[in-house]
């Protein structure tokens, strides 16, 4: 999967770690569990969907309410066509959740499809988008007020799928942004999230690469 905005990366990496984790390993996890899901049939439809939909739900609620409303204020218009793909994909999303599809894995084809798009979408426009109309303070200060819009519960359940869904380099990058923008206190609830969804050598390994990991382990 090309990553267009790694060349702005190279000239402002700490633009580029603000906005990662939302627009780059989020939707790698999401990617993966969709393909996965798809795979599995359609007793790993019955038993996993549900939860794919609600984070995919959340992901998109807030680009829709913490994102793209400050962006379109620096930079109108630039939001338009994530927002109307939001809604489109939405509707797929709740048909097949509610059991009014008529052929699961037809429609699942279809969603993967928009998905991609879409994804692809907010790498190529949004995210440069993001990283050319704010500084880095700016997007960090947006990316903390994520926790206004996510309960203990829902946090729960993300943080395990994400680190489980993607790669041992994506978890160290995930993490060290994580432990630079909650406060200390935090940590070791931050900890327990990320450690449900590893085994103990995934564990270990990461902490042994994010060392602010290692007091709360």
């Amino acid at each position: 999967m090309s990553q267009p905005a790694d060349d702005q990366a190279m000239h402002d990496p700490d633009k580029y770690a603000a906005v990662a984790d939302n627009f780059v390993y989020v939707h790698r996890a999401l990617r993966r569990d969709l393909a996965r899901i798809i795979a599995g049939g359609e007793p790993l439809f019955a038993s996993d969907f549900a939860r794919f939909a609600r984070i995919l739900e959340k992901h998109s609620e807030l680009e829709d309410v913490l994102f793209f409303p400050p962006l379109e204020q620096r930079a109108p218009g630039s939001t338009g066509a994530s927002v109307d793909q939001h809604r489109e994909i939405e509707g797929l999303v709740a048909a097949l959740s509610s059991g009014s599809s008529t052929d699961t894995q037809s429609d699942l084809a279809t969603l993967q499809q928009l998905l991609l798009s879409h994804l692809d979408e907010e790498e190529q426009h949004i995210m440069p988008a993001m990283m050319e109309h704010f500084e880095a303070a700016e997007i960090w200060a947006l990316d903390g007020r994520i926790m206004e819009f996510c309960s203990p519960e829902f946090m729960q359940e993300m943080m395990p799928w994400w680190f489980t869904h993607i790669d041992a380099a994506d978890r160290v990058c995930v993490a060290q942004n994580m432990t630079v923008g909650v406060p200390p206190d935090f940590l070791p609830i931050l900890s327990q999230w990320i450690a449900s969804g590893l085994d103990e050598t995934q564990w270990n390994e990461l902490v042994g690469q994010v060392p602010a990991l290692a007091a709360t382990a």
